[in-house]
């Protein structure tokens, strides 16, 4: 499902909530230009859930870019260790480019803190980047 490829050797950008509001646009850009694309949500194949990290790795699998949607929110307890958690994972596959889709009127949504996870993830300012509906 949505992985086919541009060229022998091109990495898959994964969209985490792929089906979702702002996640469905980002895979409609993406096979707009012709790049490969996985869709991270449990219903997928493989499935991907928050609350099973054990389902990280075979959606991480080939994959050189992430979108990341936090479900059910970002101002839940645990999302700031789940997020964490799965960059740090994401980096040891290979991925080199992280996107999070921030939110906007919580203080855990806000761009400060939020960029807080980029940082603390490990990356550097060039690989990671934060989408605020604010900015």
């Amino acid at each position: 499902m949505n992985m086919t490829a541009k060229g022998k050797g091109t990495k898959l950008a994964l969209v985490l909530g792929g089906t979702g509001k702002t996640g469905r646009r980002v895979v409609s850009r993406l096979e707009e230009r012709g790049l490969p694309v996985r869709i991270g949500s449990r219903s997928s194949a493989p499935p991907f859930d928050w609350e099973a990290p054990g389902s990280w790795a075979p959606v991480l699998d080939g994959v050189g870019a992430v979108y990341i949607t936090y479900y059910p929110d970002l101002a839940v307890p645990g999302a700031t260790e789940a997020i964490q958690a799965f960059c740090a994972r994401a980096m040891k596959t290979g991925v080199r480019r992280l996107v999070l889709l921030s939110g906007r009127g919580e203080e855990e949504a806000q761009p400060r803190r939020a960029s807080a996870y980029r940082h603390r993830s490990g990356l550097d300012h060039r690989a990671g980047k934060l989408v605020c509906p604010e900015l």
